[in-house]
């Protein structure tokens, strides 16, 4: 197993992870033989070991485990050019976080198990708050962590969905053991870069994983209604993917398509815009990497997501003029 300051050294290297919660934890997951090629286009076009980022509740009974386990017990090799990153402590039935000690050791255990093979990087998917109290986390859930970790079953810590404050505390007693902060950041979820989270990570030397880089599909150009969207998906039970919100929030994409795809001769994407939007704030924060975490079920959608495009200061200039007059409705998480 790499080392945490290898492991945290493959981030800063990075310029872009794969996330498998889409193969898995979907109404349609896709089938073994496509997920596998996916998952080796996502290896192919990386120079560095990709991050693989999976969890212990991406779909029923530890599907998404299996299936990396699946992938690399028929790839040899394959797995000395990756580092995985799992998602755990949360109840799968209720999806709340479980930060006791308890809840991490049966957590971590499950997912080596049904991994089947000791596990890069852990990541609390969510502090379990109801534990912290009136602190910014809980010291029993990262204690427990680094047990795991001084044992030799798994590599490292990520830090998942945390506010600027808990990132400055938890780091404060655990640098050493951690290498990440996984937060949501994508032109329809700026929020990072003005509530103190991307100025903690770039000041502690955090690199940045980015889920939901393109907000769910909306930044692919595969929603253009309601249609679109997949009974059972997690969606369809979004208040912006829904009715008049939908309609209003697509005229973002509808910007993008026109005033940047449309006017470039390289053949760029709406996705490869906005992932390259994202990349784009490691300029303004040298200290840390920010590091898009796009899905793709397929070769072809994965070798898109990529497949590394730059947007010059012109374009960003007018992305941002855009985005910060331009209201999304519905929130992160906001159901209908």
């Amino acid at each position: 197993m790499l080392s945490v300051q290898e492991i945290r050294d493959a981030h800063f290297a990075a310029s872009a992870g794969y996330g498998l919660m889409g193969l898995t934890w979907t109404p349609q997951p896709a089938a073994k033989d496509q997920a596998f090629g996916a998952l080796d286009k996502a290896i192919e076009l990386n120079k560095a070991p990709v991050l693989f980022n999976v969890g212990e509740f991406y779909g029923p009974d530890f599907r998404n485990l299996h299936l990396a386990r699946d992938y690399f017990a028929a790839r040899p090799g394959a797995r000395e050019k990756t580092i995985v990153s799992c998602k755990g402590c949360i109840d799968a039935k209720t999806l709340t976080p479980v930060g006791d000690r308890a809840g991490v050791v049966k957590s971590v255990e499950n997912c080596l198990r049904e991994f089947g093979g000791p596990i890069d990087v852990f990541e609390p998917a969510r502090i379990d708050s109801k534990l912290a109290g009136s602190e910014p986390f809980a010291a029993e859930t990262f204690d427990t962590l680094v047990e795991f970790i001084e044992n030799g079953k798994i590599g490292a810590i990520s830090l998942s969905e945390v506010t600027e404050e808990q990132i400055r505390a938890i780091d404060a007693k655990y640098h050493k053991y951690i290498v990440c902060v996984e937060v949501e950041l994508s032109l329809f979820s700026p929020h990072i870069l003005s509530d103190g989270v991307a100025d903690a990570c770039n000041e502690l030397g955090l690199p940045i994983l980015c889920y939901s880089p393109l907000c769910r599909g909306l930044l692919t150009g595969a929603v253009k209604s309601t249609e679109d969207v997949r009974d059972g998906s997690i969606q369809k039970r979004l208040k912006k993917f829904n009715g008049d919100a939908l309609a209003h929030n697509l005229l973002l994409p509808q910007f993008l398509t026109q005033e940047i795809v449309a006017k470039r001769q390289d053949g760029v994407t709406l996705p490869q815009v906005a992932l390259a939007w994202v990349r784009s704030w490691n300029t303004k924060y040298p200290k840390t990497n920010f590091i898009p975490l796009p899905g793709g079920s397929s070769a072809k959608r994965v070798e898109e997501n990529l497949t590394e495009k730059h947007l010059n200061q012109q374009e960003l200039d007018k992305i941002n003029s855009f985005i910060k007059e331009f209201v999304v409705v519905g929130d992160r998480y906001e159901h209908v």
